[in-house]
């Protein structure tokens, strides 16, 4: 039986997506994985390629017109313990020379596998190769590791998860979250971290093309761009650090994580001092760039001590970044505790 499926959304046609999908299949031939491509591109000549392509493939034609909608059922769609989520833009490799982790034996509190990252561009080739591993034996340390190890990008993410916790937290998020916005990568990340060591697999080369960050205005103004495709407002990034403050505290709440109360309380704490004093920082230094009203709530969370007061807080800065939004994230929250 397998116990990998490598799950890639993809909405690129085939003459941008054939070197990844081509990668995978590669991948799977020696390694016994699955590919899973969930096809939104609309492409024919993609189709026809596919279908029948391999026994490893598994080619599925997507009817959601956005990219959370086509993650959720590539990932649906994985029917063994552990999936790989990846991109149509990214490639995979096996590294013979190196003795690959058996899946089969992995200790119950490892969450993931990162492979050897090697982050890429076509005008640059690698600039750099990331191996750090998560080690920290509670969740709420854990949080604090990553902090600290992360190197400016989220490539963590496209790592090797049980399939047991990542689907039904992409299908309570895909579900749930107010905005759906891909820059929410990150909190998924914190929240699947939280519930698990990550430790590291040499033979798994995943190569993440930096490239489409890499655009002509730069970096910022791609990462501030998911921000607006979510539907928030031209100067939302600036807010990243409580949105994010308020995704992992409502996901932490998610049973699929498998917190204990005490755990759980822990991780809120965590949160707090990593996300939101991000976040008041940012405000003390340049608070010409906020409204006054979000300027006055962050002088109120500076002088309160408790978690769930700062949490409610937080709910209402929202609104001043899109009208409505506090309504939203109390939904996401309610929807969370519920369960």
């Amino acid at each position: 039986m397998a116990q990998l499926s490598i799950c890639m959304p993809s909405n690129r046609p085939l003459t941008t997506s054939r070197a990844a999908i081509e990668s995978a299949l590669a991948y799977a031939g020696k390694t016994g994985a699955k590919l899973i491509v969930s096809d939104n591109s609309g492409d024919p000549e993609k189709r026809a390629f596919l279908q029948n392509r391999s026994a490893y493939l598994v080619y599925h034609v997507s009817q959601s017109a956005d990219a959370s909608g086509n993650w959720l059922e590539a990932m649906s769609l994985a029917d063994t313990p552990f999936l790989l989520p990846m991109g149509d833009d990214d490639e995979i490799h096996f590294s013979a020379a190196e003795t690959p982790v058996d899946l089969s034996l992995l200790p119950q509190d490892v969450a993931g596998i990162r492979p050897q990252t090697q982050i890429w561009t076509a005008a640059g080739g690698v600039c750099q190769t990331e191996r750090y591993t998560i080690d920290a034996p509670n969740p709420a340390e854990r949080l604090q590791e990553f902090s600290r190890k992360v190197m400016g990008n989220n490539s963590i993410f496209y790592s090797i998860y049980r399939t047991s916790t990542f689907v039904p937290l992409l299908q309570f998020f895909t579900r749930a979250h107010p905005t759906k916005g891909g820059y929410c990568d990150w909190s998924l990340s914190f929240a699947l971290i939280a519930s698990g060591r990550m430790i590291h697999d040499p033979s798994l080369i995943y190569r993440y093309d930096l490239g489409k960050w890499v655009t002509e205005s730069g970096i910022a103004a791609a990462s501030s761009d998911l921000y607006e495709k979510a539907g928030l407002p031209v100067d939302s990034e600036k807010y990243a650090a409580l949105l994010r403050f308020l995704d992992i505290h409502i996901l932490a709440f998610r049973h699929t994580l498998q917190f204990t109360a005490a755990e759980r309380g822990e991780v809120l704490l965590m949160n707090g001092r990593l996300a939101m004093a991000e976040f008041l920082k940012s405000v003390r230094t340049n608070a010409q760039d906020y409204d006054e009203v979000v300027v006055y709530l962050a002088g109120l969370i500076e002088q309160e001590r408790n978690i769930d007061s700062i949490f409610h807080l937080a709910l209402m800065m929202t609104d001043c970044i899109k009208p409505g939004l506090k309504d939203g994230y109390i939904r996401f929250f309610q929807a969370a505790a519920a369960a």
